[in-house]
């Protein structure tokens, strides 16, 4: 290893000795993490604790697995990462059973925002975010299944990735849901997710989701966006922002279009349909059944909140369940009908609100909702999904906006991402607690 990996892991440790005490976003440090020899040669990821590293029990952020034994094996992404040669410098937090788009967890204690620790940072992959957006780490590995990349990737200033559905293999991840878990990067830049991303991103037989194509190289990442249309679906994904947001969107588009773009105001199916939740519902109920390994025979050491959520899962009845999937059959239809007419991405708000205060938040399910109201059926739908920093609030809170591209397009959403960051500052302002 050579001595400037040594440095940089060095640095990425203190940091985290440092700043961890007050955002709580990881949960285990290896410190003995070394570099390896590749494209990600010394650079120091966190990996959400719902995959398995071999040697080390996977929580799931819950109390159930605390005690766990360790992982025979690593799953494909963290091979993946040794083979790409990164220092895997320790295991990040996440909401209980990756169910919650808000960060609290009753076993290790609620995650914390990096730009004001009175506030939520989104989840699930709470830890992986906070930590990039504290400067603990320059990339984070999370997993997204309603959001949990992209909610807590806006609320926390950073990038963050939802692959196509099949891209990333979740071979040796926590199963959340039947047709929506994927594996994705964080970035403190655009290029830092891109480069993750690069990394991951291969067909593994062991995954029956995944796809056997390989993912289009990112070398186009600086071809510019001139001449690209950008769909704008006003209804629903534009409905009650809080002003701070809508503005701060609205200027990235007036960027995109400076820059060359085309701005087309698209319908996106009809609001009324994507308002009864029916992503929302279909994933409750896959959730619950997922949680058979402990629920109810552990049910005194889940989290009230999660508990309360893998309940309201159960509810949900058969008929019910397939309705929502043929909603979301008729959501793809209408994602895939917009992109033929010549759309290339679409550009909406990731969250409605920038983050919310603990204090009002006690409410899990209501605020996932909340928060994840414009990631659940895009994420459900398995299309590719960005979210970038476009701004700030005037408490200085980070603002995200979502791009999103025909599946198996992600080279697309890092260009448009790479052109937009260029032409803005906004990745260049750090959070309070990484000024320190």
């Amino acid at each position: 290893m050579k001595m400037r990996d040594e440095t940089v892991i060095a640095r990425a440790l203190d940091a985290a000795d440092r700043i961890n005490p007050s955002i709580n976003a990881v949960l285990w440090l290896d410190r003995e993490a070394k570099a390896g020899v590749g494209p990600l040669s010394g650079v120091p990821v966190l990996v959400k604790d719902c995959i398995d590293w071999q040697g080390r029990p996977t929580t799931h952020g819950s109390a159930v697995f605390r005690d766990a034994a360790p992982a025979a094996g690593d799953a494909e992404v963290v091979r993946r990462l040794r083979d790409a040669g990164a220092a895997l410098i320790g295991k990040s937090h996440l909401s209980e059973f990756c169910f919650g788009a808000t960060g609290e967890n009753a076993a290790f204690g609620n995650c914390r925002n990096p730009w004001d620790t009175a506030r939520i940072t989104g989840g699930s992959s709470s830890g992986s975010a906070a930590a990039v957006g504290a400067g603990i780490v320059p990339m984070a590995i999370g997993t997204d299944t309603g959001g949990s990349v992209r909610v807590p990737a806006a609320l926390c200033g950073v990038v963050g990735l939802r692959p196509t559905l099949g891209r990333v293999s979740n071979h040796g991840v926590l199963d959340v849901s039947t047709i929506c878990d994927v594996v994705g990067p964080f970035g403190a830049t655009v290029a830092d997710a891109a480069r993750l991303y690069a990394a991951i991103a291969e067909y593994d037989p062991r995954d029956p989701l995944s796809f056997a194509d390989a993912p289009p190289l990112l070398e186009g990442m600086d071809a510019g966006v001139k001449g690209l249309r950008v769909g704008v679906p006003r209804a629903f994904f534009y409905e009650d922002l809080q002003d701070c947001v809508a503005r701060a969107v609205d200027d990235a588009a007036a960027v995109l279009e400076r820059l060359g773009c085309t701005l087309v105001d698209v319908p996106l199916g009809e609001a009324e349909t994507l308002r009864t939740g029916g992503a929302f519902r279909f994933v409750l109920a896959d959730v619950a059944d997922a949680r058979r390994d402990v629920y109810p025979e552990h049910a005194d050491r889940i989290g009230a909140e999660v508990l309360r959520r893998i309940e309201l899962g159960h509810q949900v009845s058969g008929a019910d369940y397939a309705h929502c999937i043929r909603l979301l059959q008729q959501f793809q239809r209408t994602l895939r009908d917009t992109f033929a007419a010549g759309i290339d991405v679409l550009l909406t708000p990731t969250t409605p609100v920038t983050a919310p205060l603990w204090a009002e938040a006690s409410d899990m399910v209501a605020t996932t909702r909340l928060v994840s109201r414009n990631t659940y059926d895009l994420g459900a739908a398995g299309v590719p999904s960005l979210s970038v920093p476009c701004g700030f609030d005037r408490r200085n809170l980070p603002i995200g906006m979502q791009l999103t591209a025909p599946w198996r397009a992600e080279a697309l959403l890092f260009r448009v991402a790479q052109a937009f960051e260029a032409a803005t500052e906004h990745h260049r302002t750090r959070s309070p607690i990484n000024r320190a």
